[in-house]
């Protein structure tokens, strides 16, 4: 009997001896438990060499599936993992306080996504390759909208843009600027339709103000230049050359009462060479100055009168000639328009000196 109680005693100590202080067997079983913990999923925040903290599944030594993802300089990724990149959905949100939430492809922006500044900036829109590319919506902090195309980070294609105070463009883009064909409306009732450089208009449109007045042909950054028409609210018609906005050069202005001038302007006014056409059939053909007659010139009646000489100010004032249809003429001094001082009067082939005082013959 006391034979079989010991043992007994000895195989209860020999099992207690096989056993670890978790109760399972030591030995080979045990070993293999070990290395089934290593595969599990790893939920607990783990320092990484460089700083970084990472806590998710690290599957045969990368992340994969959902994780987070702290950079030593505060940086943060909470998302999907593939093969230790960032693919799939996430949110990223850097130390500055900027923030992406959206899709991944191998580690960079790529598909659907919404990316917002502090400044309370936001895009949201098709991202590839780390930047915005595809069709995306823009609103500044300020205001500004963007509705359109982006290729390479920057508005490029189709798209409208508007400001805070109502002005909107809509028409193409090239690297962030208004490139291309365009239309511009602002509040006010302005509006311009044609071609745009850098953010301006440049080469030919159209530009309706808010008056009424119309003017079609070049721009120059913003200006009226080159070859053009602009029709006035007030009914004046201007086609020719222009200059910083202003007609400048050779053309032809014609006002609603059947006046006309060809010739040539600086600054938008008659200055140069140039013809008056008046609408009751009087012409000028001579100098001007500042908008007015001044200089060497002729001027016609229709019914055959002629002056040829010195104007000053619209006014002939100087030395001429006055001819009549039938042949006679005075060749002297003028002024205020009038035949006024010593001169010669032919009349009948006979030519003799002559004085005049305001117009009236008295010698």
């Amino acid at each position: 009997m006391s034979l079989l109680r010991s043992a007994i005693v000895i195989s209860v100590s020999l099992l207690v001896v096989a056993c670890d202080d978790t109760g399972a067997p030591t030995g080979e079983p045990a070993q293999k438990s070990v290395n089934i913990s290593q595969q599990s999923p790893q939920r607990d925040f783990v320092e990484l060499d460089d700083g970084a903290r990472f806590s998710g599944e690290i599957i045969q030594g990368k992340k994969q599936g959902f994780g987070v993802y702290i950079w030593g300089n505060g940086d943060r990724y909470e998302g999907d993992w593939i093969n230790d990149l960032m693919s799939g959905s996430g949110v990223f949100t850097d130390n500055a306080g900027r923030t992406y939430e959206g899709q991944w492809v191998d580690g960079q922006y790529g598909g659907d996504g919404t990316y917002k500044w502090p400044s309370g900036s936001v895009y949201k829109g098709q991202f590839a390759n780390g930047q915005k590319n595809g069709n995306g919506n823009y609103t500044w902090s300020d205001g500004r909208v963007y509705v359109g195309e982006f290729r390479n980070d920057k508005k490029n294609g189709t798209g409208s843009y508007q400001w805070p105070d109502g002005r909107k463009y809509t028409g193409q883009f090239i690297n962030d600027a208004r490139s291309g064909r365009g239309r511009l409306l602002s509040p006010d009732g302005e509006s311009y339709d044609g071609q745009f450089l850098q953010g301006a208009q440049h080469g030919s449109g159209k530009a309706s103000y808010p008056d009424g007045s119309v003017y079609e042909g070049e721009f120059d950054d913003d200006l009226k230049a080159g070859r053009g028409s602009m029709k006035w609210a007030t009914g004046e018609l201007y086609s020719g050359e222009f200059v910083s906005d202003a007609p400048n050069g050779n053309g032809t202005m014609q006002w609603p009462n059947g006046n006309r001038y060809e010739g040539k302007f600086i600054s938008g006014i008659m200055q140069g060479r140039g013809k008056y056409y008046w609408q009751d059939g009087r012409v000028y053909d001579g100098e001007f100055k500042h908008g007015k007659r001044t200089g060497k010139g002729s001027l016609q009646w229709p019914s055959g009168e002629r002056y040829i000489g010195d104007f000053i100010e619209d006014t002939r004032e100087g030395s001429g000639t006055f001819s009549w249809p039938d042949g006679s003429k005075y060749v002297g001094s003028f002024s205020q328009s009038q035949l006024h001082g010593r001169g010669t009067c032919t009349a009948d082939s006979q030519t003799s000196p002559c004085r005049f005082d305001k117009g009236v013959r008295i010698e």
